[in-house]
């Protein structure tokens, strides 16, 4: 029988202009504490972690889960400790000292192409479960269904970037989106939005239901659902 695809939530901080981060893709630094937190406990929750690579070099991400509470509470649920990591780059430019690729952690998963050079098929490897595609782009679908299939994913929380998630949106595979809004605005055209840069329109506009909206720390943590097809 075959697998339904894993249900993808889409999990993001942007400001009150509907950005993700600066121009120059900087790490977003500009929410709470609390919500950092909230970060965590989101990942907790989900078989695995996904995101691209540029969001992985700007924001030097491990991907892990390391506070004990969570990872004791997955383990009570017969879960591992943490959350599989993967990441899409079509291009394969991914460096082995990056964090994810450091000792320690689940197993990170790279969802690349043949266009990854052969001297960094090598390097890597050894660090990772290596999964390249013969197309000049990652085929989201067929690869999402490997992790399905491979790797007993059902749900995921995409944490970026906006490419990544304007990808998933041209296919309609997001689920939910969960945000939380901060009290800043940054303006500037080139800084990206929850689908990237703003440009042309989604093939189709996709609905949404909001399903709660909390205040928390000034910050509105927004859920939203994928409307009924």
């Amino acid at each position: 029988m075959t697998h339904a695809l894993p249900k993808i939530t889409a999990h993001f901080a942007i400001t009150a202009d509907a950005k993700i981060s600066t121009k120059n893709r900087t790490p977003s630094l500009f929410t709470s504490p609390t919500d950092k937190s909230r970060l965590r406990t989101v990942r907790a929750a989900h078989d695995a972690i996904l995101a691209g690579r540029g969001t992985v070099a700007a924001d030097t991400m491990s991907m892990r889960l390391t506070d004990e509470t969570l990872r004791r509470e997955r383990l009570s649920r017969g879960l591992p400790p943490e959350p599989l990591r993967v990441v899409v780059s079509n291009a394969g430019r991914l460096d082995p000292a990056w964090k994810i690729f450091q000792p320690g952690g689940s197993t990170a998963v790279i969802l690349s192409t043949t266009r990854m050079p052969q001297r960094t098929r090598s390097a890597l490897a050894p660090l990772c479960d290596l999964h390249l595609f013969d197309a000049p782009s990652v085929p989201l679908v067929p690869a999402l269904r490997m992790l399905r299939t491979d790797y007993g994913v059902k749900r995921i929380v995409c944490e970026g970037g906006g490419e990544l998630v304007r990808s998933l949106a041209e296919l309609d595979l997001i689920s939910s989106i969960q945000l939380t809004i901060a009290p800043i605005i940054f303006g500037g055209a080139a800084a990206p939005t929850l689908t990237g840069i703003p440009g042309d329109f989604l093939p189709r506009p996709l609905d949404f239901k909001i399903k709660s909206t909390t205040i928390i720390d000034g910050e509105c943590v927004l859920h939203l659902t994928r409307s009924p097809r």
